[in-house]
């Protein structure tokens, strides 16, 4: 069921104004194989049919607004970490977004979009997150593979004795 919840105008790019209306549609979709529901919000253009889908726009004031929600309700049914969390652990153990994802084997890109809320972790990355919740832990195990975590610096010129060093710090005698 579509609600109509405001009455906007905004700019187009000859700087005119254009009407619209924004509405609020409850949606249900799938997100790596587990569903969800969402409000999802959009604009209709003001001389156009709220109930035909072809018409709604993402909001042009946050075209991004529905990710972000879909994320959030993903993240907060499935209990997967918040971004500000994931950076939050980063950067309890002293390491740059390119050295956790070194050490943890993800793509750079891929972590700084999850800390910036543009991406949502896949189940096997969050895994990966959660070991920096627990320093010793991962600072164990990327203790156990510095040959791995070496060549990986070299590929992405980071100084890999820096990068041991800072989780040198968290080493204790706990086996993995």
């Amino acid at each position: 069921m579509v609600k109509v919840i405001a009455r906007v105008s905004h700019p187009d790019t000859t700087g005119a104004p254009v009407d619209f209306r924004v509405i609020e549609v409850e949606e249900r979709l799938t997100i790596f194989s587990e569903p969800i529901a969402n409000t999802h919000r959009y604009w209709v253009p003001l001389n156009a049919d709220v109930e035909d889908e072809e018409e709604y726009l993402e909001p042009v004031d946050d075209p991004d607004y529905n990710f972000r929600t879909d994320f959030a309700i993903y993240r907060r049914q499935y209990h997967f970490m918040e971004p500000m969390a994931i950076r939050d652990a980063r950067e309890h153990l002293g390491l740059t977004q390119c050295e956790a994802a070194i050490a943890l084997g993800m793509d750079t890109s891929l972590l700084a979009d999850i800390e910036a809320n543009m991406a949502l972790q896949p189940y096997e990355q969050e895994v990966k997150l959660r070991w920096l919740l627990n320093p010793e832990v991962f600072a164990g195990m990327v203790r156990r593979h510095p040959t791995i975590i070496r060549e990986r610096c070299r590929q992405a010129e980071v100084d890999a004795d820096s990068l041991l060093g800072k989780l040198a710090t968290y080493e204790s005698d706990s086996h993995i």
